[in-house]
């Protein structure tokens, strides 16, 4: 795993001419996403609701569906082909209110790390390697700061958190998107870096991890709000790994959390 030293010093790849409605529809899908994952007391629901947003994240998830580049060539274990791209099925199942909605959130993700749905990409490294888990952290956190993103003093998060990961996701397609628009001289460099690091975020940060999570999101909440987010996130995986011109992992992954002392001191397990 490279460090965030050398995140932009990788070949942009290819296809990477900017065509700005289906850039647009990746943003707002990424963060369609994020909201859906998000915990519920941050406003998610009433967003969710929100006309506007139903409308604009439904036009994207049409968008895309069209786009045959968005269409793998051959599907990873857990992802799901570019049909299930679907919001309209995240909306039919979200609960009816905030409160219905935190508490599914709550029996989908629990209150410990160590549950059967960990949204933490380190918590799906083998546990075995804890320096692995670590350099995974270090690496991520080294992705927002190169790119100007921090996490909120007022929501403190690690920096693994599957809704910051797709968050940054979209932040850097935005920022591919606003290079291609502008009229700097150093704007197609600029463009390149963003374009490469998405791919590089993606293939490292999220496609090997991403799809095992969305599984497991359907298996805890069958026929409910979670699996069909599960659905919608492991196909928009897939529809982007085609757009950047990734190939499939190749290895099954899932969680591996054991419980670690250091992480457990001042908890009510403490003798």
């Amino acid at each position: 795993m490279n460090t965030a030293s050398d995140n932009t010093a990788i070949e942009s790849p290819p296809e990477a001419t900017i065509d700005a409605a289906l850039s647009q529809a990746r943003q707002v899908l990424y963060r369609f996403a994020s909201l859906a994952l998000a915990d519920p007391r941050a406003g998610a629901w009433h967003e969710l609701t929100d006309p506007r947003c139903q409308q604009v994240a439904l036009a994207a998830a049409a968008l895309l569906r069209e786009e045959p580049a968005a269409v793998a060539s051959k599907l990873a274990l857990g992802e799901r082909p570019l049909e299930r791209l679907d919001v309209a099925s995240v909306l039919a199942t979200l609960p009816p209110s905030p409160v219905a909605l935190n508490a599914a959130y709550e029996a989908a993700f629990g209150l410990l790390v160590s549950g059967s749905c960990p949204p933490y990409e380190s918590e799906y490294v083998n546990s075995k390697f804890t320096f692995q888990r670590s350099q995974t952290l270090a690496d991520v956190a080294g992705f927002y700061r190169a790119f100007g993103m921090e996490t909120s003093d007022a929501h403190p998060e690690r920096p693994d958190h599957i809704v910051l990961e797709l968050e940054f996701m979209g932040l850097l397609v935005d920022l591919e998107r606003r290079a291609s628009a502008g009229t700097d001289p150093q704007a197609p460099e600029h463009q390149a870096v963003c374009r490469a690091a998405q791919a590089k975020f993606l293939e490292e940060h999220l496609a090997w991890w991403a799809p095992a999570f969305a599984r497991l999101l359907a298996h805890e909440n069958p026929n409910g709000f979670y699996a069909a987010v599960g659905n919608f996130l492991a196909a928009l995986i897939a529809a982007e790994r085609a757009l950047l011109g990734l190939p499939a992992p190749v290895a099954a992954t899932g969680p591996t959390t054991i419980e670690r002392p250091e992480q457990c001191e001042g908890c009510l397990l403490q003798s």
